[in-house]
């Protein structure tokens, strides 16, 4: 690990358990191989969610449950931070619907300063794991919402100037090479301008070449 890792330790009320974990996490970090760690303790305050997000820790550490309450923690996981939750094993039942679908790492009160670290890094992986599959996510919707962008685009030509769907593709790839941009972006000023042409708009249907002459003359507008 070459970059900087930082691990906030969210304190609630002060307590020997409280002071127990503080010190076993910089113990942790005052190790050689854990030199890329640095550990910050700070109270819990209600504004934490925006000091997470605005400094982005890689893994949040919370012993008091009453830290794990609201809606700030959901937000702050959806963000792609892990979390080490110490927790009795009486108390980890209410921590698995988090668990379940973010990058929760629980282990046992008393903490020991292996468990500690196996936890840190394990959320920092789940956390890690977690971001990749939320940008392939990403990834995906952005393509779903670019074919169908482009398929009613397709229909849209195919119905006013009577072609098939194949020849409305391949005409939205022309104009898309021609202009040098996306074909999303070309089907896009396609449907932007097909209200103009609407008869319920302006009582006229247009030409099937007036419409695929706005079609160009919109793209390169926008070049």
């Amino acid at each position: 690990m070459s970059a900087t890792l930082r691990a906030w330790y969210l304190q609630g009320e002060k307590g020997s358990e409280s002071e127990v974990l503080s010190c076993l996490l910089r113990q942790w970090a005052s190790r050689p191989e854990n030199s890329s760690w640095c550990i910050d303790c700070l109270r819990w305050t209600p504004d934490v969610a925006s000091l997470v997000q605005a400094h982005q820790p890689s893994v949040l550490v919370v012993s008091d449950p009453t830290c794990l309450v609201g809606s700030w923690l959901t937000e702050v996981l959806v963000s792609g931070v892990g979390l080490v939750a110490a927790t009795p094993l009486e108390h980890a039942a209410a921590l698995l619907p988090l668990a379940e679908q973010y990058a929760v790492e629980m282990v046992p009160l008393p903490v020991n300063i292996e468990g500690l670290g196996l936890a840190l890094l394990g959320a920092l992986a789940a956390a890690r794991r977690q971001r990749s599959w939320q940008a392939r996510i990403d990834q995906l919707q952005q393509r779903l919402n670019d074919r169908i962008i482009i398929e009613r685009a397709k229909g849209i030509l195919s119905e006013r100037l009577g072609i098939s769907e194949k020849e409305a593709y391949q005409r939205l790839r022309l104009q898309s090479r021609r202009q040098r941009r996306p074909i999303r972006d070309i089907a896009q000023c396609l449907l932007d301008a097909q209200p103009l042409f609407s008869p319920e708009k302006n009582g006229s249907g247009g030409s099937p070449n007036s419409l695929y002459q706005s079609l160009a003359d919109r793209s390169s507008e926008k070049m």
